[in-house]
């Protein structure tokens, strides 16, 4: 195996762990954009020092071994896969948001740095003299304008057009290069689409500046991409330099309920780990993954504005769900009984809570098939509120999970220092209204059923 160095910080702790309730998991202050885990934003992201120290803990306990494989069936921006990289375990994982599986990929496999530095080089030369091109035949009106994908309105010109010759200039050079380093330039470009677009800063959702806001933004492309694709390279070079480049990566593009059965199937029985983030409720209501993703992917990574589109209509509890209500499942948790109660009593959002544990029940019913009996599941979990009652997600996850046969082996709280998800919201859409803060996390460690 490739030489490795593990990383040494204060942020996790070093040599082995004696008890998991030993660790002060809020991590603050730690950074959380070392190496790749700093190639691109994204929503609600789990820190990596969680999967880390999970790693280290079980690897010290004999439970992982070198050359294992970790699975998350909520891939999201590819933090468990990096680490189970580091940690000389090959990933496995499930996603339904195309540039979820973009980031990951890009990520977690590692690139021959030379070739990453050449194409770096390669892409920038004449790039900027090209874009001046582009804005100056746009101002004397002798553009030929590309017609892409992404909403009216949304972009200032002739950026929207520099953004097109960019992506352009990217195709060529992963023709050249190949899938890997096309993945490492197309993530840079994606990573400066909203800055140039007019969603307004600090939005995860697609909230657009004010009119009288829009000729003022007049983002320099060239400047922005550049800045980002060098800041990428460094941090893969230094990725690859410590990365195990034998070992696997596999990201499926495709539902995390159906996990064993659809047309990327997922083998049972081939995980030893799983660590998740699952997301903290339907996508409409918290963290809208397809909305932030929308334009990036559309830009970078030459998806369509449909499949785009109906990214947050397909995540857990989202209408295009075909899975029936399972009244058991107040019965099997009684906690989301008490909920669905509660929820009832205030008239509220009992079939969206029930939409959504229905289809999260499903992910957990794979899970169980996909790792083998008596392994570790840690469940990274948020309680939020719906129609201002709590959901106690840690909860209800430990219980269904225990009527599946899980062992529940301990729950983990943690606060959260920093992390970009919706901290208040108002669940009911009063304006002036706003619910509990959602400024806490719980890690629920289980074991799959024994048999």
């Amino acid at each position: 195996m490739a030489e490795y160095t593990r990383q040494t910080t204060l942020d996790a702790p070093s040599g082995k762990i004696a008890d998991l309730k030993d660790i002060d998991w809020t991590f603050e202050g730690a950074d959380t954009q070392y190496l790749t885990h700093g190639l691109h934003s994204y929503p609600a992201r789990m820190i990596p020092q969680i999967p880390r120290t999970l790693f280290d803990y079980y690897k010290s306990k004999g439970v992982l071994s070198e050359g294992d494989t970790v699975y998350d069936p909520f891939s999201g921006s590819g933090t468990t896969a990096v680490e189970g990289r580091l940690h000389g375990l090959n990933a496995e994982a499930n996603d339904v948001n195309p540039l979820a599986c973009l980031l990951t990929f890009a990520k977690s496999i590692p690139l021959p740095r030379e070739e990453v530095e050449t194409a770096r080089r390669e892409l920038l030369d004449g790039l900027a003299e090209e874009l001046r091109e582009v804005r100056s035949a746009y101002e004397d009106g002798t553009l030929e304008l590309d017609e892409l994908a992404v909403r009216d309105g949304w972009f200032p010109e002739p950026q929207q057009q520099e953004l097109w010759h960019v992506r352009r200039r990217i195709d060529g050079i992963e023709a050249e290069y190949g899938e890997g380093i096309g993945r490492l330039l197309r993530v840079s470009l994606s990573s400066i689409v909203r800055k140039v677009s007019y969603q307004r800063n600090g939005e995860y959702k697609r909230y657009r500046l004010p009119e009288e806001k829009r000729d003022e933004h007049d983002p320099n492309v060239f400047d922005l991409f550049q800045s980002e694709l060098n800041k990428n390279v460094r941090k893969m070079r230094k990725y690859s330099a410590r990365a195990d480049h034998s070992l696997s990566t596999v990201v499926h593009y495709a539902d995390s309920r159906t996990a064993t059965s659809n047309d990327s199937a997922v083998e049972k029985d081939s995980a030893d780990i799983v660590i998740t983030s699952p997301p903290y409720g339907d996508h409409r209501t918290t963290v809208a993954y397809g909305q932030f993703s929308q334009d990036p992917a559309i830009v970078a990574g030459e998806y369509g504005y449909d499949e785009m589109k109906d990214v947050d209509k397909n995540g857990l509890g989202g209408p295009n769900s075909d899975l029936k209500p399972i009244a058991d499942l107040e019965n099997w948790s009684p906690s989301f009984g008490a909920t669905l109660d509660a929820l009832r009593e205030k008239g509220g959002r009992a079939e969206d809570a029930m939409n959504f544990v229905r289809d999260y029940y499903e992910v957990m019913k794979e899970v169980a098939k996909i790792l083998k009996p008596g392994q570790p599941a840690a469940w990274v979990v948020a309680n939020r509120t719906m129609s201002r009652v709590n959901i106690p997600t840690h909860l209800i996850t430990q219980e269904l999970c225990q009527h599946l046969g899980y062992e529940h082996e301990v729950t983990l709280p943690r606060e959260i220092p920093t992390k970009t998800l919706p901290w208040e919201n108002a669940p009911e859409n009063i304006e002036g209204t706003k619910g509990d803060l959602m400024a806490n996390e719980n890690i629920v460690v289980t074991r799959s059923p024994s048999e």
